[in-house]
This record gives C-alpha cells, structure tokens and sequence, in this order.
C-alpha cells in the first residue's frame, strides 16, 4: 500500500512526494527498502497506489522487479479497507501479505520468523494481523489487545496515561498495519461485516480498465466505495483473527521524533548531515536539503530545510507538524 499524503514529515514528504518516496536512509527509499525486504516471500507483488504517484514509483523498482509487480491505480483514496478490498478481489485465489511502503524493519531475521508464522495461521483460515512489541507509551499508535495469538479487542491512538498503562499491562501491543490472510476470507468477512465496501469494490475491480497488469479504478466507482480501514470494517467485528508479534525493530516513521531515532548521530546526539555544523549544541535532528544549516548552543530542536520551505521545531512535539501544514494550507 503506497497510499499517504505526506503531511507528518512536511517539508521533506509532500503530496506529490511522500515519505514513502523520500530516500531517506542511503540513498534509499522506504518503498525500496520494502521492496527488499519482502521479494524473497512472494510470488508477485501487487502496488496499490494513486495515479500522482504511478510514475514516481515505477521509477524506483529495481529492473529484476517489475515483471514480478502488477498495479491498481486508486482515483481517490478511500482509506486501507477499500485499497485491501481491491487486491482482494483483483487477486481472489491467492494469500496475500498486506504491508504498507512507509515503514521501518530492521531485524529482517525476526521478520521473517514473524511472516512464518502468520502463513502457518493463515493456512487455518485465520485473518492475521501484526502485532509489534511497545518499547515505550506510545500516543501515535493504536494497540492490539491480547491473550497469546488470540486478539482480545483493537485499541484507537490512546493518551499518554492510557498508553502507559496499556505498557504495563504487557498483553498490549502496537498495531502494525501488517495483515496476512486468504483473499478469500477475507473477502467473505468483508461481506458479512461490510457489505458496501464489498459490493462497491468488486464492482470497482470488475469495471476497471485492464491495462499492461496495471488495474486503473473508475473514480466514481471508488468514490462509491465507504471509506473505512480495514480495523473498523473487518478486523475489530471478526471472530477470525489471530496476532503475531516478535520484536523486529518496526517503525512507521510518523514523526521526526521516531525518524531522529533511526538516523546516524554523532556524540553529542545531532544528525550526521553532510550539510550541517553543529557547535555546543545537542540532540538535535537536522535534515538539508542543499543549504548549510549551522548550530550554536542550542539543544532538542528539528530544523528541516526543503526545496520550499523551512522547518523549526522542538523535539518531542513533532505530532504538530500535522496541525501546522493545515493551518498553512489555510494562508497560501
């Protein structure tokens, strides 16, 4: 899943370049990296993305790739149980493995035990979700509630005391927006739990024009479709569903808090940028663009300079960014 409109690390991620996009970690992208790590699971890999974004992404897929990758192009985003529901349909007789292009894994030995274990539930007609385990409170997250494999209840983004309870709790982990699952059981618990979201997205999938294995969605067929995620409209009302969780270093990068934390740092804790000078100053994440950004005496800040704009912060807020492009969106 390729969808996201970039706004939580504005100015870097854009509309028409979101973060999923952005080669942020050697030169490479997140997509990219996704890419990596999933191909040795797969028989193909299915793309759903927005037109804006079709060739962006194209571009980026290694040449001993794209004749593994197939397409569906979304007019209009309508949310993930809509862009499931499309591959699900598009691709009814096989298992699929639902991830999203914008996160981090970096314990690709656990991942793999991880997605091993979610084949074998799966083969059990089990919707198998991704559970990973909190590190710390998290807000920006929602949480899985658990007994062992069996889920017990689905959690929205809590505040921080909830948070820390859930924490304490030890049988609460984060929701990773990682599913594996028949196509077919998941198609019938779609209709059973969402029965819009069923009809309008075969009806979608069987109007669209086919073209070099690129499925392009009618925009009034995909603005007829509810727009819903895949938690409200299966994964919360189903009884088949089952967790896995192992600790495999996930994030999905919603911040430039969580992105400081995965980038290289020198000893006084500020991003190594090769466009950035740093004096008496600490902990802070710097990103340039192609201007200088130069530091003296100041400490837990995010300077981030684009092509277009500039970006000055304090860490530990960095939620706000949302808020603040809205309300910049509102003047220009």
């Amino acid at each position: 899943m390729c969808g996201g409109s970039g706004t939580r690390l504005w100015p870097i991620s854009t509309k028409t370049s979101p973060k999923q996009f952005v080669p942020l970690f050697d030169g490479k992208s997140l997509f990219q990296m996704t890419l990596d790590r999933n191909k040795a699971f797969v028989s193909a890999i299915t793309i759903v993305v927005n037109k804006e974004q079709l060739n962006l992404c194209k571009s980026q897929i290694p040449d001993e790739l794209i004749e593994k990758c197939d397409f569906i192009i979304e007019p209009v985003g309508r949310n993930t149980a809509p862009a499931i529901a499309l591959a699900a349909h598009a691709y009814a007789e096989d298992t699929i493995f639902i991830v999203p292009a914008d996160h981090l894994i970096e314990n690709q030995q656990e991942y793999q035990k991880t997605v091993s274990r979610a084949q074998e539930l799966s083969l059990e007609d089990q919707l198998v979700t991704f559970g990973i385990e909190p590190l710390h409170p998290e807000t920006g997250y929602g949480y899985i509630e658990a007994d062992g494999e069996n889920v017990i209840s689905f959690k929205e983004k809590p505040d921080l005391k909830t948070a820390t309870q859930y924490v304490q709790s030890e049988n609460f982990f984060w929701n990773s927006g990682m599913f594996l699952f028949k196509a077919k059981v998941f198609l019938s618990e779609l209709e059973k739990h969402s029965p819009q979201i069923f009809l309008k997205s075969s009806k979608a999938v069987n109007s669209a024009e086919v073209e070099n294995k690129t499925y392009y969605i009618n925009e009034k067929d995909m603005t007829n479709i509810p727009a819903n995620s895949i938690d409200y409209a299966v994964m919360e009302k189903s009884e088949n569903v089952k967790v896995v969780f192992s600790p495999i270093d996930w994030s999905d990068l919603g911040s430039f808090d969580s992105l400081a934390k995965h980038l290289p740092q020198d000893s006084n804790g500020n991003t190594l940028d090769k466009n950035t000078v740093h004096l008496d100053s600490k902990n802070n994440l710097t990103i340039s663009n192609k201007k200088l950004i130069a530091t003296f005496n100041i400490e837990d800040l995010i300077i981030v300079e684009s092509e277009d704009a500039i970006l000055i912060g304090k860490k530990g807020q960095s939620q706000k960014v949302k808020t603040l492009l809205e309300n910049i969106s509102r003047i220009t």
